[in-house]
């Protein structure tokens, strides 16, 4: 419908912009239209109206206040008629709401509790209470919330969970004795009666009954005092004081007759049996116990007759609640129908502004944020050329260390191979002036024979050999050691020599052996290597440097 709607103003709008003079028809429609749907809503609103007022139909005056309409309820909950009274209340209740009067509706949500209570049902009444305590601490009335801990109490006291009950009393009495709320405390010693009476402790039920007795006197609460008379009768009995017990009891009889209070009557006869059977006055003990049952029968059917009147009206009540319920939510529909046809146009007269501005800021978002995401591209493209830049120039340095150590160990190789040829010549000369006979010259000839030798001794030379040699292929005589642990220091020597490359000639000199010793110890060479006839000694070597091995197996 909203859609046909929103389709005439459309059409209607085309009209009136190729033809002005039916602008007027324009409005027109528009007019009846509205007036349409006020006159639905307010029909719907008094149909929904009529049914929440059909609970008070029977009233003719108008003008009761809710107060009275409360007080109504709570004195039919006082003479035990439930019906009337749960009527009464959810009248006043709904009125209390509508007057946003809340103290009002917290005082109805406990009354409705109690009457809950009274017709055992405890999940219902426990509900009241609990929606009651919030109403009271939002509006701050700390002895309302007090109270009703103690109402709730009371159901928990009568389904044996001492503890929570305990704990709810001990609440409301601390709340009480702060703002001196007499009736309160009063009512919490009675329950705490109770309690201890429950768990045997008698001690402390005769201190909380004789508190309730004298502070029902000061506020002269007959039905306080009436109900706790009864309860001292039952403690002293249990306690052995049966004479006192006897008096209180018939106190508490008395009383209840006098007010017209069956609950309590009930009560005091069934303790006048128990206390006259244990006095051994059997003709006493049954007349109390007849007139217990007499009076119990007649509360039973009083009482059954009240549950059923209740559930027929709690029955009626939900049909009620169900159809208020349909009304409110159809009621809801056209509220929102309504708003949306007044709202639609209006909707659909801004909705392309919104759109444009969306789009607009949108596009304004995505080009700053491209913008944004080049700048990081070009940070990251010029962060990684200078990396790349960095990394060659490591990798040119380390190869100008490289190169330079292969320098190094040439140099080194090439001064090593002039030393041995000197020392050689040398001492060739000398063998030569060995063969003059003049004792000097024989002794000078000794000198250099020795000057020779020592020179000859290159362990030292081969020390600093062997660490340029490591310098330059790192982890080479590791690698050896680790693939063949036969080998000797010599055999390390040649195996250096030859992996730089050099002929037999020039490896015989810097060893300082013949060429024939030479190919001897590399004949043995190639066996401790395990090497094939085919095998050359520098290609194995040149394939061993380039294995990779762990450091942790290479230098264990």
């Amino acid at each position: 419908m909203i859609l046909l709607l929103h389709y005439s103003f459309y059409r209607l709008n085309l009209i009136s912009v190729s033809l002005p003079n039916l602008r007027k028809i324009h409005l027109t429609i528009y007019t009846i239209l509205f007036m349409c749907f006020l006159q639905s809503i307010n029909a719907q609103n008094q149909k929904l109206t009529n049914l929440e007022n059909e609970p008070t139909q029977y009233y003719k005056n108008n003008t009761i206040s809710v107060d009275i309409l409360s007080s109504i309820g709570y004195q039919y909950w006082v003479q035990g008629n439930y019906k009337e009274a749960l009527r009464y209340l959810l009248i006043s209740k709904k009125k209390h709401k509508k007057n946003n009067n809340y103290k009002g509706v917290a005082s109805t949500t406990l009354h409705i509790g109690l009457i809950y209570a009274d017709l055992k049902e405890y999940n219902e009444a426990l509900r009241e209470y609990n929606k009651a305590i919030h109403l009271f601490t939002d509006l701050k009335l700390t002895n309302d919330v007090a109270t009703t801990f103690t109402k709730i109490a009371t159901i928990l006291i009568e389904q044996n969970k001492h503890i929570e009950a305990l704990e709810y009393l001990n609440n409301a009495l601390e709340i009480h004795t702060k703002s001196n709320f007499t009736y309160g405390i009063a009512e919490i010693h009675n329950r705490l009666t109770l309690l201890h009476l429950n768990k045997n402790n008698l001690d402390k039920a005769s201190y909380h009954i004789h508190e309730s007795i004298r502070l029902s006197k000061e506020i002269g609460d007959t039905y306080g005092l009436t109900s706790s008379m009864i309860l001292l009768g039952k403690t002293l009995r249990l306690k052995g004081n049966l004479k006192e017990a006897e008096h209180n009891l018939k106190m508490g009889l008395q009383s209840s007759k006098e007010n017209n209070l069956k609950k309590q009557e009930l009560a005091s006869y069934q303790e006048l049996k128990k206390l006259k059977t244990i006095m051994n006055q059997p003709e006493q003990a049954l007349l109390f116990y007849n007139n217990y049952v007499k009076l119990k029968d007649t509360l039973f059917n009083y009482k059954k007759s009240k549950e059923i009147a209740f559930l027929e009206f709690k029955n009626k009540l939900e049909q009620t609640n169900t159809k208020i319920s349909i009304l409110e939510q159809e009621h809801g529909k056209k509220k929102i129908i309504n708003y949306t046809l007044f709202t639609s146009i209006l909707l659909i007269s801004i909705s392309a502004y919104i759109i444009l501005s969306v789009y607009r800021k949108r596009s304004e978002k995505e080009i700053e944020f491209a913008i944004k995401e080049q700048d990081i591209l070009k940070s990251q493209n010029s962060l990684a050329q200078k990396f790349i830049q960095n990394e060659k120039l490591k990798q040119k340095e380390l190869e100008e260390q490289l190169e330079f150590k292969n320098k190094q160990l040439t140099s080194y190789t090439f001064n090593f191979q002039q030393k041995n040829e000197i020392i050689n010549k040398i001492q060739n000369i000398v063998k030569h002036l060995d063969q003059v006979s003049s004792l000097e010259e024989k002794k000078l000839i000794q000198e250099l024979k020795k000057l020779a030798e020592e020179n000859l001794s290159i362990d030292k030379n081969w020390e600093n050999f062997r660490n340029y040699f490591e310098e330059a292929k790192i982890g080479f005589h590791a690698k050896l050691k680790l693939k063949h642990e036969n080998l000797k220091a010599n055999d390390l020597k040649i195996c250096s020599l030859i992996r730089l490359n050099l002929n037999i000639k020039e490896t015989a000199s810097i060893l300082g052996i013949s060429p024939g010793s030479l190919k001897t110890a590399r004949y043995r060479l190639r066996k401790k290597l395990e090497l094939n006839p085919k095998q050359e000694i520098i290609d194995y070597l040149i394939s061993l440097e380039k294995e990779m091995i762990p450091d942790d197996k290479l230098y264990k």
